[in-house]
């Protein structure tokens, strides 16, 4: 019982890194006088590995038994031939699953379990379907041999224990992903993009924030708080984050508050949008508001690869392109590249037919609506 009750505390300590396991095989190793302890598990890839030992060091049987016998694994095909059956969820030895010394006749035993002097195994698995296979294979030398009843009934105490906590790793690595997914999402959008809560209190940003809030033009970050350039403005956004974060999105509707947010500089004014956020999404961010704010003299840049992919245009006419997203004339455009007014308005004409478009106001007006990313685009 101390036995069990040591492993228990591990298995439920949270979250559960490689170490943890790591340590939990090893006491399993040790509590069942096994020379060493593999958990097999199906990885991000759908193929079978040893994702942790425990026990003597076997680093190099870890290694080989990856890249070479993972998927020929006897013991697989036989654990699949019980699932026919029944639920192959137990404790087994390796005359359980290859009778008449079938082990003996394997590739696996002879290249890999002689040279590491393993004999006897006792494998139980926790989970088998199409798409996951988890099980703890422990193994003790033929001095050592089978294992004994005693240790054969810790694992089955062990075995609705250890689901449990592989569930909890999994959802744990699930939210984890989930949330690295939101960041590099957010990140890659080039609207700077707040969480805040009624009060100011900035609970996220992106990458395009953190670049809004360097350069100190408009909104700047005050002791962990959306700051304005002076007295007016802050009030102005006090208010604005104040009606938004007390209202609550009512069902078919989306609310939301625009301000005008001057700057020091004397450049145009930034453009604020704020919305409340839902229930569901306060409760998981801590915020109230999700605003957003543009800056409307800030070049529309699109990356080469974007515009040659799309429309097949030459370096010249990305040139041009460019040139036209940032309120340049042809005129202009043909000063800064020093070439004929003739030659741009030509590359305008073909720009026009590559794009489907008839006027180049309306060429304009389809680059806006091309997706726009601070993460570089390879063709």
């Amino acid at each position: 019982m101390d036995a069990f009750s040591e492993l228990l505390q591990i298995l439920y300590s949270a979250p559960l890194q490689q170490e943890q396991w790591q340590r939990f095989l090893g006491l399993v190793s040790n509590y069942t006088r096994s020379s060493t302890g593999f958990f097999i598990s199906t990885d991000d890839r759908l193929q079978p590995a040893v994702l942790a030992e425990g026990g003597q060091s076997q680093g190099k049987l870890v290694s080989t038994y990856n890249q070479a016998y993972a998927q020929s694994d006897p013991f697989r095909g036989a654990i699949i031939r019980y699932a026919r059956t029944r639920n192959p969820v137990g404790v087994y030895t390796e005359d359980d699953l290859l009778p008449d010394d079938g082990l003996l006749q394997t590739p696996i035993y002879r290249d890999l379990l002689v040279p590491a002097n393993l004999r006897h195994a006792a494998i139980t698995i926790l989970a088998l379907s199409v798409r996951c296979l988890d099980a703890i294979s422990l193994w003790r030398t033929p001095d050592e041999g089978p294992v004994d009843a005693g240790s054969r009934g810790l694992l089955e105490l062990l075995i609705p224990h250890v689901q449990i906590a592989l569930e909890v790793n999994r959802r744990i690595r699930a939210s984890e992903q989930g949330l690295a997914g939101a960041e590099v999402m957010a990140d890659a959008c080039p609207t700077a993009t707040f969480v805040l809560t009624a009060d100011g209190t900035i609970r996220q940003c992106n990458a395009a924030a953190e670049s809004l809030l360097r350069a100190g033009d408009g909104l700047r970050s005050k002791h962990g708080q959306l700051a304005a350039d002076d007295l007016h403005a802050e009030r102005a956004l006090e208010k604005l984050l104040s009606d938004v974060g007390t209202s609550f999105l009512p069902p078919g509707r989306e609310p939301c508050c625009v301000l005008s947010m001057q700057r020091g500089s004397g450049k145009r004014p930034l453009q604020l949008i704020a919305t409340p956020l839902p229930d569901d999404r306060r409760q998981r961010t801590g915020g109230e508001v999700l605003l957003l704010a543009t800056d409307p003299v800030a070049p529309a840049h699109f990356y080469d690869d974007l515009l040659r992919a799309l429309y097949d245009f030459t370096p010249a006419e990305i040139e041009v392109a460019n040139g036209l997203l940032m309120g340049y004339s042809a005129q202009e455009i043909a000063c800064l590249r020093r070439v004929a007014i003739g030659t741009v308005r030509q590359q305008i004409k073909s720009m026009l037919a590559k794009t489907g478009t008839c006027r180049q106001s309306d060429m304009v007006r389809l680059f806006m609506t091309l997706p726009r990313t601070t993460v570089p685009i390879s063709s």
